[in-house]
């Protein structure tokens, strides 16, 4: 199921890219920075993977998020997927829990980065605007929700977790 979503999120890249410098002339966007203090966890394994574990958690890929990139890499390194995952389902959340993944610097980990927001479905006005977006409890209940799957994560520093040219060229650390 993920595998057959994927060519939908390279879509949704391309679109982000090429509607946010219209978009920002008049105060909307399409790309957002992911904040550091949006780490969640690094998984041991691709993105892929990663992707099927997501949907069998119950995530959902979030093909109209907005394209997140890293704020403190250099050059900005763009996340892979968005994905969010509704506590009473879809139409019965008032919130999400949001997931941005980032491929690891050697393509065998997987970043994620996470918050706690109003939904898109039933808050689109708050949700856009960002009104409310808390990565505290993001990010607590992701490493929650893991641990209770039993699924093993690490919390890695900022300069291991970007491309080894951005480390080189002084990316800043937690």
């Amino acid at each position: 199921m993920t595998h057959e979503l994927r060519p939908l999120e390279r879509v949704r890249q391309a679109v982000a890219s090429l509607l946010h410098l219209p978009l920002s002339a008049v105060g909307l966007y399409a790309e957002r920075e992911t904040p550091r203090d949006q780490y969640a966890l690094t998984l041991r394994e691709p993105y892929p993977a990663v992707e099927a574990r997501l949907h069998r958690l119950g995530f959902v890929r979030n093909l109209v998020s907005s394209l997140k990139f890293r704020d403190y890499a250099t050059p900005p390194e763009t996340s892979v997927a968005s994905w969010a995952r509704y506590p009473e389902g879809a139409l019965g959340s008032d919130s999400q829990l949001h997931l941005a993944l980032f491929v690891g610097p050697d393509r065998s980990t997987t970043d994620v980065y996470a918050h706690w927001e109003p939904s898109w479905i039933r808050h689109p006005i708050r949700h856009y605007r960002a009104t409310d977006v808390d990565a505290e409890e993001g990010v607590e209940r992701t490493r929650a929700l893991f641990e209770r799957e039993g699924i093993g994560y690490a919390v890695v520093p900022a300069d291991e977790r970007v491309a080894p040219e951005a480390a080189t060229e002084g990316s800043r650390g937690d």
